[in-house]
């Protein structure tokens, strides 16, 4: 990083403490800073570490981390899904100063011209070019969504900022004997189909178990595709469960909630990564869940545990 008086004058060396203590010689300071807590400033020349610490540092990328761009690119189509979910395929610049690069899992923020911003998953692999995908649904009483299906549908480009989220999977990252259990909830699928088809673009050979839960069966909007995962590669497994068939289409799957499906199917937690996407009820629900027969807490990954953490 850079540097020049050394003595905490200058200010360039400044850095942001996250976890961890330091004593700082000048400007005078001792903090000690557990995860979660207000980072606190300090200068890096002139403080000391007494111990493992976590600072963020302008400018300067963590291991695997991605520089977050904004640019503006082409959306390519636009296509209705199913009564509310709509796929949208936007193409990004190839331009070498405008290209982008993302783990798969992490998401992306559209941007209207008024400056409203949303999340949304990208349900594209980053192994798969230069075309992104998203999976977005139309709320009846949800103005932004409306208002960002609107654009999409209007205008041939609209601009995005990307990536974000820490909830993502790198293939070369896992032990051979992990297995991989891959949670969705309505569109959360997008996030856990772009997993997916970065494990099977890098022929990862773990068991995979994908679970796909949605209230009725109409709302399973592209239900085919993980059959076809399954079909061609013996690693892959599925579930599609139902929570409400009553209030939907006839349905002759699986039904009830995810969290009890998957207890259902496991007693054994141990060598298990869990990915999941969905509300911060069910992320929990589901966490609780497991946690209580033994699933080792740090190995669920979710970005609910960011933008939604429990006291």
């Amino acid at each position: 990083m850079r540097r020049s008086c050394l003595n905490g004058v200058c200010q360039i060396c400044k850095a942001d403490l996250l976890a961890g203590r330091i004593i700082q010689r000048y400007p005078e300071l001792d903090v000690s800073l557990e995860d979660g807590q207000q980072p606190a400033r300090i200068y890096a020349c002139t403080a000391v570490p007494q111990g493992n610490i976590r600072v963020k540092i302008d400018g300067l990328l963590r291991p695997g981390e991605f520089r977050v761009k904004k640019l503006v690119c082409d959306i390519a189509s636009v296509e209705q899904l199913s009564h509310e979910v709509f796929r949208v395929r936007l193409h990004l610049p190839v331009t070498a100063s405008m290209a982008v690069e993302f783990h798969a899992g992490q998401y992306l923020e559209l941007i209207l011209p008024d400056g409203r911003r949303a999340p949304f998953s990208i349900g594209s692999a980053p192994d798969h070019g230069s075309d992104l995908e998203l999976h977005i649904r139309r709320m009846p009483e949800g103005e932004l969504s409306i208002a960002m299906i609107e654009h999409l549908q209007n205008n041939p480009s609209i601009e995005i900022e990307l990536p974000k989220g820490d909830c993502y999977l790198e293939a070369t990252s896992l032990k051979p004997q992990t297995r991989i259990v891959l949670v969705a909830a309505s569109t959360g699928f997008s996030q856990i189909k772009s997993i997916t088809e970065h494990l099977l673009a890098n022929q990862v050979s773990n068991p995979i178990h994908i679970y796909w839960g949605v209230r009725v069966a109409e709302d399973l909007y592209l239900e085919k595709l993980p059959q076809q995962w399954a079909a061609e590669h013996a690693n892959v497994s599925y579930d599609l469960v139902v929570s409400e068939p009553e209030n939907g289409q006839p349905w002759e799957g699986r039904t009830g909630l995810i969290p009890d499906a998957i207890l259902a199917d496991y007693d054994d937690f141990s060598d298990m990564v869990i990915y999941t996407s969905g509300s911060p009820g069910m992320v929990y629900a589901l966490l609780d869940a497991c946690e209580a027969q033994g699933f080792d807490g740090d190995c669920m990954h979710a970005d609910v545990f960011a933008y939604a953490p429990r006291k």
